[in-house]
């Protein structure tokens, strides 16, 4: 797909005109192809640009040092990563930024976009941040979470969310188990374990990534 129509997907230049999205341009790299767990942004990583996932997935994930593995979010395109880092100032990046796939990726040099007096500016700022507000509910929807007591809840309300965000009852998710073990904060088996039960109490049926609420 040319780029000015992939560009035109992502929030990010919502609104913008052919001559304002030739203005964007010239602050982004060009498009690259990552393999599979190619890991773009290391923990402490300084970052001077962000990224704009324009196919493929991305996992947000950190590790604690006995080598646990925690998805913070797993992102499919087309989407943003890292730009929170990036706008907030700083330094270092807290996590990081795997893919999941094969994956294309353009990078936007957003602070010298800002620098310039362009008409596009202002229309690429207040797309940011509504794309920013998204996220924040977001991640108070992950840290509810990861507050509730028990893996069984969690289970519940992690596939109740998803749910309601696809419309159905019937649904696919983006994790496999092991990834939604590393996302939920839980052990393998304990997940394994817990959907079997639900599956056999008449709650959830499913098989491999697809569910559905009874």
């Amino acid at each position: 797909m040319e780029l000015s129509k992939m560009l035109k997907n992502l929030k990010l230049f919502n609104n913008l005109n052919d001559l304002e999205l030739e203005e964007v341009k010239n602050f982004l790299s060009d498009i690259k192809v990552y393999k599979n767990k190619t890991t773009i942004f290391n923990v402490g990583d300084n970052i001077k640009n962000f990224g704009i996932l324009l196919s493929g997935q991305v996992e947000l994930e950190v590790d604690d040092d006995f080598g646990n593995k925690t998805i913070l979010s797993k992102l499919t395109a087309p989407a943003l990563f890292a730009e929170s880092v990036l706008i907030s100032g700083v330094k270092e990046i807290p996590l990081s930024v795997v893919t999941s796939g094969e994956a294309e990726i353009i990078f936007f040099d957003y602070n010298s976009f800002l620098g310039k007096n362009l008409k596009s500016k202002e229309k690429v700022k207040d797309n940011l941040i509504k794309i920013l507000a998204g996220k924040n509910l977001f991640m108070r929807d992950k840290l509810n979470l990861l507050t509730l007591p028990t893996a069984r809840t969690k289970i519940l309300y992690y596939l109740s969310n998803e749910a309601r965000k696809k419309g159905s009852k019937y649904f696919t998710l983006d994790f496999n188990i092991t990834e939604l073990a590393q996302y939920l904060n839980l052990n393998r088996s304990s997940l394994s374990r817990e959907l079997s039960k639900l599956k056999k109490e008449g709650l959830i049926d499913y098989h491999n990534k697809t569910f559905r609420i009874l």
